[in-house]
């Protein structure tokens, strides 16, 4: 029986978390370049869906317009995420009837490996196993998840990757707090839950302890919430 973390049934209006690590505890990101490369295949086929990888319309004419570009109606919507040194979370409604969840993450994942192997000459894959999904089943988790994926950086602080977790670059946190703008990340729906100054509250809210709720293990299986742990996440 497959793991309800594997299970690859994507119902359209629903919110699921989305992560995966690193095979054998690599690195999945070594620099910049790298988390940008991830972020960009990511937000590229989160607007153009069903359309051709980055790398192949490079190849093509520079004003090539991709006959498949989603303009109106998007097939998924990215709520929140966080790109760590060996993971990445993904807080992601499914919208699409035809075009899932799995369609998105098969292209990201096979688009970074390719990448991934291409510049550091590397063989074999770079993910542990499949990536890992599960259905955000009530307002709770909901709330939850976007606080849990974005103190991820939080062990990270008062290093050069992360001197304070508003200043954490990858991540979709910095766009809640007004920082930066990515039209690719919907913050408008858990904005609205705040009224007075969203940004703000939403900061103090995210900020304000570590409590998560029951997040981890609403969210994630016995192994990972062992290696969370263990202090390699």
């Amino acid at each position: 029986m497959p793991s309800i973390f594997c299970q690859r049934i994507f119902v359209p209006g629903c919110y699921y978390h989305v992560y995966n690590r690193g095979a054998h505890q690599q690195l999945l990101f070594k620099d910049t370049q790298d988390y940008q490369t991830f972020t960009d295949i990511l937000s590229h086929y989160l607007k153009n869906p069903l359309g051709l990888a980055p790398s192949t319309k490079k190849r093509l004419a520079k004003n090539y317009k991709d006959p498949f570009f989603v303009k109106e109606i998007p097939a998924h919507i990215l709520l929140a995420y966080c790109l760590m040194p060996n993971h990445f979370h993904l807080m992601i409604k499914q919208v699409s009837s035809e075009i899932t969840i799995s369609d998105l993450m098969r292209r990201l994942c096979v688009g970074y490996a390719m990448y991934y192997n291409e510049r550091y000459h590397h063989s074999g894959t770079i993910f542990q196993g499949k990536y890992k999904n599960i259905l955000i089943e009530n307002e709770y988790q909901w709330i939850y998840l976007s606080k849990y994926i974005h103190r991820n950086p939080t062990h990270l602080q008062r290093t050069d990757l992360c001197k304070n977790l508003a200043d954490y670059r990858y991540s979709s946190y910095p766009t809640y707090l007004g920082a930066n703008a990515l039209s690719w990340v919907d913050t408008a729906t858990i904005l609205a839950r705040y009224h007075k100054n969203p940004s703000l509250e939403y900061k103090n809210f995210t900020e304000d302890g570590a409590d998560v709720g029951d997040i981890e293990r609403l969210t994630l299986d016995v192994e990972e919430d062992q290696f969370t742990k263990n202090g390699s996440l």
